[in-house]
């Protein structure tokens, strides 16, 4: 830069860098990433625009501020970390401002009702969804990257090209990264960690290590289950670095004093962050929180052996989940061959050859799918899409590596008719998990809530009653001209609040008195008290019923209102039945958000 001369901004160089780097990466990687993009942006407008999101468990768009806030307010806690929320809050601060402005009062109070309205709620919404879609975009890089460290001399762009393309084409990845929950900013950091471990490990240098202690202190710092990536994964890929690798063992006390040093570097970060030096009884309390009931009570396996040895087993069953079953082959081959590969070029002495340390890398994204399953899906004894999606993502590795055994093999190319069917079988394959990608769009672009909003907009009648029931994230929109009102017989004080929706704390089998012509009322709410096990019901085999669904099973009003209405027994019939129809793309239920069948019911006409 010339002497004088004005330093541009760190956005505009984190930019610049950005592209410089991303311009660099191989043409089989930018067009993985480019169908990434088309994935993961196809149907970002989901729900919206809206004074609220359809992400159950995300964080956008009314988390940021109130979270912050309570993370550093002494005695209280958020129920996640703030790191993520306050890059939302900086974002989204002009949005913010202008509600300020413009509200009626600077109370609490006033600007609420200013900023809950749908052009605020939406800006933060979709910015924080764009944030989203980005860091899975920096998470295919990340991964390709890995990939590129442990392949052996001569498949390493092959192995990154097909590891982008594993990545990306995950069902269930691609879901999240159309939404404000936490999973996929907190993988972008974790797996930013791995790549500089591996460096560290592979390139023999362990000054690396201060870096993966801090990338992967904000991967917790975004979401605290980030922690069980690296719990046992870290330290073994450690251990067998000495094991393996004589420089490692002459190398001892450097390394040692850099571990040390992350160490202190990442604890002292996500203390500064997280809220343990400026609010520590919060932040007890959080912790207490998440070791108690925000994991326990929505445990699904007993706390026996057996509860966790089904745990484990269904966490690789959820490969289903993400992929097409047949493609856990490419995994199992990616991982047998680089193994032996890597062995086979140390041969002599496993011990002392030089290229020991290639060994420790191609284990390590083995050894955090392993701690993510020992760390987290055993102890907080929960299998879902969102929690086996670390397990997923490092396993792609191996996974793209499988692939580009094959299309690189040097025996097929000798006999190129069997070689381009080998290939066209492997972009068949391929295709599947793609058209499973796709499938997930399709049903955001179809999704039911749609149906019941055009419904309501051409039958409901100024003045007409419509009764909702259950959390915003569960509810359509509604039409200027219909008098909402929501009932339920918990505090009015503990519901998100929604601009022209009046709360009603009443028994829901009231519903006489009240008298709506209509009710809305979405699977992805009801199905607790339509279709549940017995409330007696514990365990059987080592699964159990979480507490949270015993205590709602338990719910005797809402079980007996919504069997009442499903059955037509209340005075009311089935107006309107919205679900995604099965075509060319079959319907996609996830995480109680997507693909929600939404019944609007009439009142009967008198007799």
């Amino acid at each position: 830069m010339p002497e004088g001369a004005t330093k541009p901004p760190l956005w505009v160089r984190a930019a610049v860098w950005t592209a410089s780097r991303t311009a660099a990466l191989p043409v089989g990687i930018k067009a993985a990433l480019f169908v990434a993009l088309l994935l993961h942006g196809c149907g970002l407008w989901w729900g919206m625009p809206a004074s609220d999101a359809w992400d159950n468990d995300g964080v956008a768009p009314r988390d940021f501020l109130p979270g912050l806030a309570q993370t550093f307010t002494p005695g209280e806690f958020y129920t996640y970390p703030p790191l993520h929320l306050a890059f939302l809050a900086v974002l989204t601060l002009p949005v913010t401002i202008v509600a300020v402005l413009r509200a009626p009062t600077l109370t609490v109070a006033g600007v609420l009702h200013e900023i809950i309205e749908p052009p605020y709620m939406t800006t933060m919404a979709m910015t924080a969804r764009v944030v989203s879609l980005v860091m899975s975009l920096g998470i295919v890089v990340a991964l390709a990257k890995i990939a590129e460290e442990i392949a052996p001399r001569g498949k390493e762009r092959s192995a990154a090209v097909f590891t982008a393309w594993f990545a990306a084409l995950g069902a269930p990845f691609t879901f999240y990264s159309h939404t404000s929950n936490l999973d996929v900013p907190s993988l972008f950091w974790a797996s930013f960690a791995a790549l500089s471990l591996t460096r560290a490990i592979v390139r023999r240098e362990p000054r690396r290590l201060r870096t993966f202690a801090l990338l992967a202190a904000c991967g917790v710092a975004t979401k605290d289950q980030a922690y069980a990536v690296f719990l046992y994964g870290a330290p073994a890929a450690l251990a067998l670095w000495f094991v393996l690798d004589d420089w490692a063992r002459k190398s001892a006390k450097t390394i040692a004093r850099e571990a040390g040093l992350a160490a202190a570097i990442g604890a002292g970060f996500l203390a500064l962050v997280d809220g343990a030096i400026f609010n520590p009884t919060g932040f007890r309390a959080r912790v207490r929180f998440l070791s108690g009931s925000a994991s326990q009570d929505f445990a699904q396996y007993a706390k026996t052996a057996a509860g966790r040895w089904l745990a484990f087993l269904d966490t690789a069953r959820y490969f289903e989940r993400h992929y097409p079953a047949f493609l856990a082959g490419f995994i199992a081959l990616g991982l047998v061959v680089l193994l032996v590969q890597v062995a086979r070029r140390n041969k002599r002495d496993l011990l002392i050859a030089p290229e020991a340390r290639g060994l420790v890398g191609a284990l390590i994204p083995l050894l955090l799918v392993l701690s993510f399953t020992l760390g987290f899906n055993l102890v907080a004894r929960r299998v879902e899409e969102r929690f086996t999606l670390p397990q997923m993502l490092f396993a792609s590795i191996y996974g793209g590596y499988g692939v580009a055994v094959l299309w690189t093999s040097d025996w097929l190319a000798k006999v190129k008719p069997l070689a381009w069917l080998v290939r066209a079988g492997l972009v068949a394959a391929l295709s599947t998990a793609l058209y499973r990608c796709m499938t997930i769009d399709a049903t955001l672009l179809a999704e039911p809530r749609y149906q019941t909003e055009a419904f309501l907009a051409s039958h409901v009648q100024p003045g007409d009653v419509v009764e909702v029931h259950g959390l915003n994230t569960y509810l359509p929109r509604f039409p200027p001209q219909a008098k909402v009102v929501r009932v339920d017989h918990r505090p009015v004080d503990r519901r998100g609040p929604l601009p022209g929706v009046e709360e009603v704390r009443q028994p829901l089998t009231d519903i006489a008195k009240r008298n709506p012509r209509w009710v809305v009322a979405s699977d992805c709410y009801v199905w607790r008290y339509l279709e549940r096990p017995d409330i007696g019901f514990l365990s059987s085999g080592g699964r159990m019923l979480p507490p949270t669904q015993a205590l709602e099973a338990a719910d005797q009003d809402a079980t007996i209102f919504f069997r009442q209405l499903y059955g037509g027994q209340n005075g009311y019939h089935v107006a309107d039945d919205a679900y995604v129809h099965e075509g060319l793309f079959p319907r996609v239920f996830l995480h109680a958000s997507l693909s929600c069948r939404t019944v609007t019911f009439e009142r009967n006409a008198p007799p």
